[in-house]
């Protein structure tokens, strides 16, 4: 007798969104290194102890440098440099 593996619908979810993501990236990952700028697909659950995930164009050092960044601009409301938008962040 073989074992046979439940395939739960919590692991069919996941294996659909992995599946989503990889086909994002399959996508936009050329047009950002055409530009040469790097992109990420995030995936999490809102809850503790949950899950999460990324596809990327970037090496994982890199993409610990951007994420480090990202989340000094976010705690800060920094979201979009001034430089692109031309709002000064500081002025509300």
């Amino acid at each position: 007798m073989g074992t046979h593996t439940k395939v739960t619908h919590h692991q069919q979810q996941l294996e659909q969104l992995e599946a989503t993501a990889q086909g994002i990236a399959q996508i936009v990952g050329p047009l950002f290194d055409a530009a040469g700028a790097g992109f990420a697909l995030i995936g999490f659950t809102f809850r503790e102890g949950g899950w999460s995930t990324w596809v990327s164009n970037a090496e994982r050092a890199d993409m610990v440098r951007a994420l480090r960044e990202m989340a000094d601009h976010l705690e800060a409301n920094l979201d979009i440099p001034p430089a692109v938008t031309g709002r000064d962040p500081q002025a509300g």
